[in-house]
């Protein structure tokens, strides 16, 4: 469906239609930096089918690097999205929202589309009643710098406990890791280098305070248990 002058949309893909977003990614919020690194996390999804991608774009805002939504879906006409029009290349990437047990807060991990497939397959094969009552081990290979570097997901031996989705703030993906332009917005920047401040925006359905990119994503709710409490 073409995306009429003003209005909003976005294109997320599955694991079906991840071959049609091109590009890949790097990594986010999460990381580990080093040989053999080790976190214990718990993916923050209800089942294996709560994964999903976006695809974006990447921009310059301020000298630093910042993701915008895809106006368009695979199968719709290059010229839905000013950026694809421009040949602003989309990238498919994931954001991860997970909860790492050792720092003890939300965090996300930024992985590009092949990943997709690994942490759909690990997933897919743990029986726990939502996926976040489960506790998991990623695991680097490779020293920092190394860009062949891979990384494990193991199921812990931990059984599932009763955490539930809600207990954990999640991030807030759509309009803070990744703005949410209208294609109002995107031709502005395409002529002027940069988006129109918020009261020069009157198209736009929503608007949304950018953020910068090293702020970190909300906490644990008050009242979380902490790493320490025995399940």
């Amino acid at each position: 469906m073409k995306t009429m002058k003003g209005e909003k949309t976005m294109a997320r893909f599955t694991a079906d239609t991840m071959d049609k977003y091109g590009g890949q990614g790097g990594t986010g919020y999460f990381s580990l930096k080093n040989d053999r690194d080790i976190a214990t996390v718990r993916f923050l999804y209800n089942t294996p089918d709560d994964v999903e991608g976006y695809a974006v774009h990447e921009v310059e805002i301020d000298g630093k690097k910042r993701y915008v939504n895809c106006l368009r879906e695979y199968n719709q006409p290059i010229d839905d999205c000013p950026f694809c029009r421009a040949r602003k290349y989309q990238v498919a990437k994931l954001f991860i929202p997970l909860y790492n047990e050792d720092e003890g807060k939300v965090q996300v991990w930024e992985r590009g589309k092949k990943f997709f497939s690994k942490l759909s397959s690990v997933l897919s094969r743990c029986d726990a009643d939502p996926i976040c009552s489960q506790t998991f081990e990623i695991e680097r290979n490779g020293k920092a710098g190394d860009t062949q570097t891979t990384y494990e997901i193991y199921q812990t031996r931990e059984k599932p406990d009763d955490a539930k989705l809600e207990d954990f703030d999640e991030p807030v993906i759509m309009g803070r890791l990744i703005l949410d332009k209208s294609a109002d917005d995107m031709e502005f920047y395409l002529e002027n280098g940069y988006f129109p401040p918020e009261d020069e925006a009157p198209t736009r359905r929503s608007s949304r305070r950018e953020e910068p990119e090293e702020e970190e994503m909300p906490r644990r709710r008050t009242g979380r248990r902490t790493p320490s409490d025995t399940f």
